[in-house]
């Protein structure tokens, strides 16, 4: 990484990572699985790309959410409507990826979902 920000094309490869993984996130949780290990390996490679590309927040959510997944791991399920907000958190993550790699402001969404799970 430059002074100036995160490589352009790294950037760009990692738009379409954390769109497949976040995809991945979302339709196990849409779907009720009971999975929360493959899950949150998904939001664990999400949480160490970002922040080693400095996208602080959308870091910070990633690793909110491998936190809540590694918590439903051990418990094998999730805290009540957990699912959706977990949903919620992978598009606003991979939309906020998005957003950056564009040189764009983050979307609004990243931060509700960090706001939503740091509640609970």
């Amino acid at each position: 990484m430059s002074e100036e920000g995160p490589d352009p094309e790294l950037l760009e490869a990692f738009v379409k990572e954390s769109r497949q993984r976040c995809d991945v996130i979302s339709a196990g949780l849409d779907t009720g699985t009971t999975d929360f290990e493959a899950l949150r390996q998904e939001a664990h490679a999400l949480h160490g790309t970002a922040v080693t590309l400095g996208l602080g927040r959308v870091g910070e959510l990633a690793g909110l959410m491998e936190s809540d997944l590694a918590e439903a791991a051990e418990g094998s399920e999730l805290k009540p409507q957990r699912a959706t907000q977990l949903s919620e958190a992978a598009e606003a993550l991979a939309e906020g990826v998005k957003a950056a790699a564009a040189g764009e402001e983050e979307p609004p969404d990243v931060g509700r979902s960090l706001s939503q799970l740091f509640a609970i």
